[in-house]
């Protein structure tokens, strides 16, 4: 079955010993990368490569092939770019991006959203 490279963007929490929890994250984005052969195998590799590391997938906000990606602004768009030159040199694993702190003000809003 051939494999197609899916970047998605997630929130993930911060578990005790991974890299965003060293860093004084509770909760963080990031885009990873991964090739699969479908976009639930992609979710699967995704999760079992954050247990690994010390995270829990929150929320997907979206998956994508990567060739079909039309990225907002040009610094994600070279992100986007630095995470696919890096599946390549590493195909099998789980490639992560950058961590982005979530702000203590979006969960207070969803609290408030959800009172």
């Amino acid at each position: 079955m051939s494999q197609t490279a899916y970047l998605v963007s997630c929130e993930v929490l911060c578990g005790e010993g991974s890299d965003g929890a060293l860093e004084g994250m509770d909760r963080a984005y990031l885009i990873v990368a991964v090739n699969a052969a479908s976009e639930d195998e992609a979710f699967t590799k995704i999760e079992d490569s954050f247990d690994e590391e010390g995270y829990a997938l929150v929320e997907a906000e979206w998956v994508a092939a990567a060739d079909e990606v039309e990225w907002d602004d040009a610094e994600t768009e070279a992100e986007g770019k630095d995470l696919m030159a890096r599946l390549a040199s590493i195909p099998e694993e789980v490639v992560y991006g950058p961590l982005y702190p979530a702000s203590d003000e979006e969960e207070e809003d969803e609290v408030e959203e959800a009172a």
